[in-house]
């Protein structure tokens, strides 16, 4: 009910295929969120800033144990199966929940910058039969302490989502995308937050402005 506030609650992970959707995207698949109350954004540049270098970053297969430090992985289960730790565990306690289906467009595999919602854990899945993309750091609850990927440290990871799982990310959980292939026109998602989310609790970090970076998703 609108307006009612949950307390830690949990949902059974059970996803059904739906209609077949897709899309493409520009360079920076994530995009920047305006600038309003309750919005963090890491954008300054420093002075003499160098031109833009484009990391590569190798897509991972998505199992539970590699994508544990940033949330869980839930999939399709047979009707009746009780619920147990695989199901999502959710904390909607800070706001009233929202979900609802959100069509992506002009997507490719690079992004530019990394987002976390400090308040709610978050669900994304896709609708449809193609494989998505999710580029993730472990939750560190400051814009300042965002993932870098360098030769010495993974923190920043990528995972190819296969059709018919969805993923749970912690709260605090870094994250870009969804991202897909550019040759698809548009995708549909199913999304979990709060009511407000987008609005009061996102904090992004802009790689090509403070790092001069744009990374891209190689599989």
């Amino acid at each position: 009910q609108r307006g009612r506030r949950m307390s830690m609650s949990t949902v059974r992970c059970t996803v059904g295929a739906s209609t077949r959707t897709m899309a493409s995207r520009p360079s920076h698949s994530v995009r920047s969120p305006a600038r309003s109350p309750g919005r963090v954004v890491a954008s300054a540049k420093a002075p003499g800033g160098s031109s833009t270098t484009r990391v590569a970053l190798k897509a991972e297969e998505l199992t539970v144990e590699a994508f544990a430090p940033f949330g869980q992985v839930c999939k399709a289960e047979e009707d009746g199966v009780e619920f147990g730790p695989a199901d999502a565990q959710l904390d909607l306690s800070q706001g009233t929940p929202r979900f609802y289906v959100m069509r992506l467009r002009d997507k490719d595999l690079s992004f530019d910058r990394i987002t976390y919602h400090e308040k709610v854990t978050q669900c994304l899945g896709a609708l449809g039969d193609k494989d998505w993309y999710m580029a993730v750091g472990e939750p560190t609850m400051d814009v300042a302490k965002y993932p870098k990927h360098d030769s010495t440290d993974r923190a920043l990871r990528v995972f190819r989502v296969p059709p018919g799982h969805f993923l749970k990310m912690h709260a605090g959980c870094w994250h870009a995308g969804p991202l897909f292939e550019p040759h698809v026109e548009f995708m549909d998602f199913y999304n979990l937050e709060l009511a407000d989310t987008n609005v009061v609790d996102h904090n992004t970090h802009v790689f090509s402005e403070v790092d001069d970076i744009v990374y891209d998703v190689m599989d």
